[in-house]
């Protein structure tokens, strides 16, 4: 008959229970210690107010951001752009807007090129010469026009000869009088068509320097003009 030993730890009952006692109070001494590090935590979890935003912070510096104020932000974007637009759009010559060449530009050239008149078409004109002695042909029947600061047209002389022209037409002053503008320049180019015996070099081209004052009520106006010994009038609409 065979004998087995048994091998008894008389600690084993012991360390058990010291071991089980032992990590109960660490438990609860943890607990106490987990709160307080909880209330003195930097984890900030509460909403945090912002002019622009408001931001939820979470743990390892990851944040979150809603634009709470998207409507004045947009405001503000549309307000600096339209202030950039008023200042950056370039000047329109067919609205009015009152001008002086002399108080306006800087350099005596610049004055007396003044800046581009506005659009017109030109329908009719009458002549009055001053030279008692010239051929008088008083109805010209000119069509034309004004675009961007250039003229063009034809016309009946007082010779009776058909005439074209082009060149410059700028204006040196510009001013409303309740509903009337005025505006007053000058008309500079070439005409063609002047019988040879008039003309410079026997050619049928003759130079024309024009002073002209142009007076409407609401886009229609007369137009008056003065060149040499030659007074004129004629019909225009402003467009």
């Amino acid at each position: 008959m065979s004998t087995q030993k048994i091998l008894i730890n008389p600690l084993s009952g012991f360390s058990r229970r010291f071991i089980n006692s032992f990590l109960q109070v660490i438990l609860i001494l943890l607990i106490p210690c987990s709160v307080k590090a909880a209330e003195k935590s930097d984890i900030n979890f509460g909403l945090q107010s912002h002019p622009r935003q408001s931001q939820w912070l979470e743990p390892a510096g990851v944040m979150l951001a809603a634009d709470t104020d998207k409507d004045v932000v947009n405001s503000d974007v549309d307000e600096s752009a339209t202030s950039s637009d008023e200042v950056s759009a370039p000047l329109d010559l067919d609205t009015f807007s009152p001008y002086n060449s002399f108080e306006q530009e800087s350099g005596w050239v610049d004055q007396i090129w003044g800046r581009p008149s506005r659009d017109h078409i030109y329908l009719g004109m009458w002549t009055l010469h001053l030279d008692p002695g010239d051929d008088q042909e008083n109805n010209n029947e000119l069509i034309g026009f004004t675009y961007k600061g250039y003229f063009g047209g034809t016309f009946i002389n007082t010779h009776s000869d058909r005439v074209w022209s082009a060149g410059w037409q700028r204006t040196l002053f510009q001013q409303k009088y309740g509903e009337f503008d005025v505006e007053a320049g000058y008309r500079a180019g070439i005409m063609y068509g002047y019988t040879k015996y008039l003309t410079l070099y026997d050619t049928r081209f003759f130079p024309l320097l024009q002073a002209v004052l142009d007076i409407d009520y609401k886009g229609f106006g007369v137009e008056l003009s003065w060149a040499g010994v030659v007074l004129t009038a004629g019909f225009y609409y402003r467009f």
